[in-house]
């Protein structure tokens, strides 16, 4: 097997190739950006690797690795894959018994973190007798009296002073089906996963992507800032499956308020964010915008009106839009609002993890910026389908990648086949089983609808259908995606199992309350105020009826909803890390809520937080 199909090995290439050239940049505590070139990398991914050998670390073995992006995060996950054993990350908002179940599963001695956050977690467990380290490896220089405990620095510079020969035998001996990553679901239900990704899957996936975007190829070199958690397969796409291979320069985003910072500073050729993130950027932005009044507010206005109808009629005709109106356009308005940014030399921007929302969409392409959606699981080492550059299909999540192949079962489920699906669950036998056909078909637990020219469409979840009281099988996606694009709503649950009608549990956005005002016609007001003010209600419930209702069947309309002041979180237990909500968890925190809504009586006052 090469080398060079192992993401080490790749490191090694760009290495010889450009030694020089800037490859990992992150910013400093005093806003100083700090570089580091491919020939600086890979030494110290050699000497990373070689300190875990003399660490009595083997091939095969999983390391837990925990911490917010940085370049040390990177670098530790390469030093383990050169030393043939397996990167576990783990999520910096675990607890610590989630934290432990991680570093037993994958039954690592040696684990990683950034600080002392993180550090004082695998202590915890390791004194409570969950978990049996040898070693933890911190990142920063921390002040510990444990001997277990070393920085990375000192692993590193004792790796440099050993032999090269075995860590080049490891390296020359990797094969294609060997366990290279494992990536733990975070899981609406049940315990985490560890998914094996495999020298092949991940080859497979950046490959396919590369195939499916050949313009990516144009830049030299293909700037990407990496924020999104390292331990979501999604932003190991772009900062590890695909930076290497590409010889990328990434710019590392610790903080996400700071995104903007960033983006300002790398002037990425590429943008990946989930919907929450997207709506987030879109509710800042627009607040931005709409502060402008008179003339400025009016060109404003035309500028995105000009823009959004001539990337509508981009992507129906396939041929760019170059007209007088749109370059006048572009010049006095969305250039200064890309440049302000930092997305003025963006190639392409991608959403994926859930659907974005009409409205979503339709406001990043009138300001220049337009969203290609993708469908993926972590089961698919990231991505199976992807919208063509420049030729979005609203409603779908694309085609299938270069060598994935789509089936829908009887039952409406997607299946898939290719060879960036992952070999099973690490340890877990059933549920690998339980994964694939009997004729080697992965299941996804989505259920979805081909048209003829191969574009997939995401209808719902198989285990989240609603069968109502009248035996209608629902899935709430759809309503849910509308709700979203609701002014003010940030997120919306669609409730009714069993019930003989759906009801909707709607959370505001805060940045977006004051447009929410705006649009009822009342005062500006705090979130919590805005989510008991009758007015503002009865606008939802006006926007509800149109903006949802309007568009779906009767039997999945939604007749009641209550408004919470205040987000969903992955703090509040609501949201896994992932940003996907956990209905059983929803049911049972706001039980009082949704029961008021079929009960007939008034639900509790919204301002009072449910327990959990």
């Amino acid at each position: 097997m090469s080398e060079t199909i192992t993401i080490p090995g790749f490191i090694a290439k760009r290495a010889a190739e450009r030694p020089g050239r800037t490859a990992l940049v992150e910013t400093g505590p005093n806003g100083d950006q700090r570089a580091m070139t491919w020939g600086e990398y890979w030494q110290s991914v050699r000497n990373l690797a070689k300190g875990l050998i003399r660490l009595g670390v083997q091939p095969g073995d999983g390391v837990a690795l925990i911490g917010n992006n940085r370049r040390d995060w990177v670098i530790s996950q390469m030093g383990i894959s050169a030393a043939a054993a397996v990167p576990a990350p783990i999520y910096v908002t675990n607890t610590v018994e989630q934290v432990a179940y991680i570093v037993k599963h994958c039954r690592a001695k040696v684990a990683i973190c950034d600080g002392a956050v993180q550090l004082e977690k695998y202590l915890a467990a390791l004194d409570s007798g969950l978990v049996e380290l040898e070693k933890i490896i911190t990142m920063d220089s921390v002040s510990s009296d444990r001997e277990i405990v070393s920085s990375l620095a000192e692993v590193i510079a004792e790796g440099a002073a050993e032999p090269d020969a075995e860590l080049d035998r490891r390296m020359a001996a990797a094969q294609p089906d060997d366990l290279a990553l494992l990536i733990y679901t975070s899981g609406t239900t049940g315990v985490p996963k560890g998914a094996m990704c495999t020298h092949r899957s991940i080859h497979a996936m950046a490959t396919a992507f590369l195939d499916t975007y050949p313009g990516i190829a144009q830049f030299d070199p293909f700037r990407y800032v990496s924020y999104l958690p390292l331990c979501h397969v999604a932003e190991q796409i772009f900062t590890n499956f695909l930076g290497p291979r590409m010889g990328s320069e990434v710019y590392f985003c610790a903080d996400l308020s700071k995104i903007k910072d960033h983006l300002v500073a790398a002037r990425p050729h590429f943008f990946f964010a989930v919907p929450r993130v997207w709506e987030k950027f879109e509710a800042a932005l627009n607040a931005n915008l709409l502060s402008a009044t008179g003339v400025k507010a009016r060109l404003t206005a035309w500028a995105r009106r000009v823009e959004l109808e001539s990337v509508k009629r981009s992507i129906e005709t396939g041929k760019d839009v170059d007209s007088l109106q749109r370059r006048l356009a572009n010049k006095l308005v969305i250039e200064k609002i890309k440049s302000a940014i930092g997305l003025d030399e963006l190639y392409a921007a991608g959403s994926g993890a859930a659907p974005a929302s009409l409205s979503t969409l339709e406001f990043f392409a009138s300001v220049g910026v337009p969203i290609h959606e993708g469908f993926g699981m972590t089961e698919t080492t990231g991505m199976a389908t992807c919208q063509p550059f420049m030729r979005m299909r609203v409603g779908t999540v694309g085609q299938a990648l270069p060598g994935v192949e789509i089936r829908i079962a009887d039952d409406g489920e997607i299946l898939l086949k290719g060879d960036n699906m992952v070999k099973g669950y690490l340890h877990m036998p059933e549920e690998t089983e339980a994964l694939y056909t009997d004729d080697g078909w992965m299941r996804t637990g989505d259920l979805g609808a081909l048209d003829s020219d191969g574009f997939l469409a995401i209808t719902g979840r198989k285990k989240d259908l609603l069968i109502t009281a009248g035996g209608k099988n629902v899935a709430p996606a759809e309503m849910e995606n509308h709700l979203q694009g609701i002014p003010g709503v940030g997120q919306a649950v669609v409730v009714g199992d069993r019930q003989p009608y759906l009801c909707a549990i709607l959370a505001l956005e805060e940045e977006a309350v004051p447009d929410l005002c705006r649009a009822a016609g009342v005062p500006v007001v705090p979130l919590a105020d805005a989510a008991r003010d009758e007015q503002i209600r009865a606008f939802l419930h006006d926007r509800v009826e149109t903006d949802c209702n309007g568009k779906v069947a009767r039997y999945q309309t939604i007749k009641k909803f209550e408004v919470l002041p205040h987000m969903l979180s992955v703090e509040g237990g609501e949201l896994t890390p992932t940003m996907k909500v956990k209905r059983n968890v929803i049911n049972e925190k706001y039980k009082a809520i949704i029961d008021s809504m079929y009960s007939g009586r008034p639900s509790r006052p919204a301002e009072a937080r449910p327990s959990a």
